[in-house]
C-alpha cells in the first residue's frame, strides 16, 4: 500500500525541481554576461544599493511589472546601457521576485504539513 501522506509528494516535488532551480539561480545570478553578477543579484533582491536608473527600473520590474513602458527602456538606453544589459537586469529582477514567491510557497507548504 502506498503512503498517502501529502508531505511525501511535496518533498519529492521539491527534490525533483531543486536541481533545476539551483541551475536557474546559477545561470541568472552567477553566469557570464554584460552585467556583473553582483548587479544581477542586487536587481533580484533589491537589498543592495543600485545606482539609478537601475534601482528604480528593477524595483518596477519586481513590484509593478505591468507599469514598465517603452520610455523606461529608452531612459536606460539614454543613460548608456545596452539592450543586452537591460535584458539581463530585467531577467534578474523578474527571476528574483519569482524565486521569492516560490520560496514563500514552499515554506507555506512545509508549515501546513
Amino acid at each position: 500500500m502506498r503512503n498517502k501522506d501529502p508531505r511525501n509528494k511535496e518533498e519529492s516535488t521539491a527534490a525533483r525541481y531543486s536541481r533545476l532551480i539551483a541551475e536557474l539561480r546559477a545561470g541568472v545570478f552567477e553566469g557570464s554576461g554584460q552585467t556583473a553578477p553582483a548587479l544581477r543579484r542586487a536587481a533580484a533582491t533589491g537589498e543592495a544599493a543600485l545606482a539609478d536608473p537601475w534601482s528604480s527600473y528593477t524595483a518596477k520590474i519586481r513590484d509593478e511589472p505591468w507599469d514598465v513602458t517603452d520610455s523606461d527602456i529608452e531612459h536606460l538606453k539614454a543613460a548608456g546601457h545596452s539592450e543586452d544589459e537591460i535584458f539581463e537586469m530585467t531577467v534578474a529582477a523578474a527571476v528574483g521576485v519569482s524565486l521569492e514567491a516560490l520560496d514563500a510557497g514552499l515554506r507555506a507548504l512545509r508549515d501546513d504539513a
